[in-house]
């Protein structure tokens, strides 16, 4: 079997002289065209100038004879104008190729996009031989102008340009088929003469819109010349505004895509941090039953708990939430759950251990989104301590009278204190979950009281309830606490 060639080594001489025959080839093309249109110029002369001559031979003048030779000549200029743009449309004197192979090069090698509309406009300029042209172009994504101005060898860049959206030229160009020819334009209508003037004031001849479907983009202005543009250059320049909307659009959503690609693999690892953190939704320690109801909607979850016993037996129950923008809690969050547990083995009592951690996150500048945190310790005899800094007030459940009512708070501290008999349960909710408990206290009440004290049955029959009640949007929350056997 024969060996591939190398194409690094291989190809290169090959590129290089497909690049010498396309330069040739356009350069044998508009001489072609030089040539031809040149001639043909020369033909009308020499029509007229014999014409001319064998009247003067047979005698013939006067006023009738220069009459006749004007309108002569007014009745062979279509034609030849015809013919100078057929010659333009069959032997073009714009290499086409060479244009597209240096903006495909362009585009490769200059990374901003800015750069590639200034190399590519300066090319479609120098192709149709026009010294001065404007391209204005708006970013939607940042609401802004830019203008990329050439005149002659002088070119610039103004960025965030202040151009007003009722400009005559905006106005008169409602679709990617409206296209400007000034010298098209009568002056003694007034809707006109103002976009005459407006032209006159920026220098223009031509002005073609840019529209990707019906999102307008901007306008190309080219200059004026000595010689008209002929339909095979305004198709070049409206092939480039094309290309121009397709591009710029392409890399506004690709560049998306890419956010949104990174943000995804930032998120997929949020959660997985956040995911090793979270314990189990069940945790038995002695006599003290928890159970976890906990549901997120998105990657990173916004409502985050701790359950776990300590050294002395007590279940210590944690909840917190991120209340505006979710970035940084993959870091943050476990973070204060690894502050509760250091704080917690130290002997801290909750209204303390909330303190110590809002202190540090204020004096660290962690966070900038206000974080929500609830402590509770619940012992093995249902004596129960509780701090809350902006969660909801824990309820509870009293079998005795079967009712279901927020946790009475301290009014001279921040630590507040309940007992939990058997059959009583403790319930911290998120705030979703609590408006929905508040609407219907009797209802949920019974609920318990039919399931208790089973902390597991609770937990389902709860979730079962709010389900049908619950939109399901935002993340979800339901820490279910008894301090009786039967779990």
């Amino acid at each position: 079997m024969e060996q591939p060639e190398s194409t690094t080594t291989a190809q290169r001489p090959g590129a290089l002289g497909e690049s010498a025959v396309r330069r040739v080839t356009g350069a044998r093309s508009r001489a072609l065209n030089v040539v031809l249109t040149s001639g043909l110029d020369l033909a009308l002369v020499a029509i007229l100038g014999g014409l001319s001559a064998a009247c003067i031979s047979q005698g013939l003048s006067g006023p009738y004879l220069v009459l006749f030779f004007m309108v002569l000549g007014v009745s062979l200029l279509p034609l030849f104008s015809f013919f100078h743009n057929t010659i333009d449309s069959i032997i073009s004197p714009i290499d086409y190729h060479e244009l597209f192979a240096q903006t495909v090069d362009s585009i490769l090698r200059i990374e901003s996009f800015d750069a590639v509309l200034t190399a590519t406009f300066d090319r479609i300029l120098r192709l149709i031989n026009v010294k001065s042209g404007m391209l204005i172009f708006f970013y939607h994504d940042r609401d802004e102008f830019n203008i990329f101005y050439q005149k002659g060898r002088r070119r610039r860049v103004i960025k965030g340009a202040r151009i007003e959206e009722n400009n005559v030229l905006f106005t008169a160009l409602r679709g990617p088929d409206d296209i400007i020819v000034k010298h098209r334009l009568d002056p003694k209508v007034n809707h006109q003469r103002e976009i005459v003037d407006e032209l006159e004031r920026l220098g223009g001849e031509v002005a073609i819109p840019i529209f990707y479907r019906d999102m307008f983009l901007g306008l190309i202005l080219v200059g004026d010349r000595m010689r008209r543009f002929s339909p095979g250059e305004i198709r070049l320049l409206r092939i480039f505004a094309s290309r121009i909307a397709t591009l710029s659009t392409s890399g506004f959503f690709f560049g998306q895509l890419v956010e949104k690609m990174r943000l995804e693999k930032e998120f997929e690892l949020a959660s997985k941090v956040q995911n090793r953190f979270l314990p189990d939704a069940d945790l038995d320690a002695g006599a003290v039953r928890v159970r976890v109801h906990h549901r997120t909607a998105s990657l990173l979850v916004r409502e985050f708990y701790d359950v776990f016993a300590g050294d002395d037996g007590a279940v210590r129950i944690s909840a917190y939430r991120v209340e505006e923008n979710i970035s940084g809690t993959s870091i943050y969050l476990p973070w204060i759950q690894a502050s509760i547990h250091s704080l917690s083995r130290l002997g801290y009592p909750p209204s303390r251990i909330i303190a110590r951690v809002k202190r540090i996150i204020a004096d660290k500048g962690l966070m900038d989104e206000p974080v929500s945190i609830i402590h509770a310790v619940l012992r093995q005899n249902g004596s129960c301590a509780f701090a809350v800094d902006g969660y909801q007030t824990p309820l509870v459940y009293r079998a005795a009278s079967r009712t279901l009512a927020p946790a009475e708070r301290s009014a001279r501290s921040a630590q507040s204190s309940l007992r939990l008999a058997p059959g009583d349960a403790l319930l911290v909710a998120c705030r979703d979950i609590r408006a929905l408990i508040n609407a219907a206290p009797a209802r949920y009440a019974e609920i318990i009281a039919a399931n208790a004290p089973s902390a597991g049955r609770v937990r389902s029959a709860l979730v079962k309830q709010l389900a049908e009640a619950d939109d399901g949007a935002g993340d979800r929350l339901l820490i279910v606490c008894t301090a009786g056997r039967g779990a």
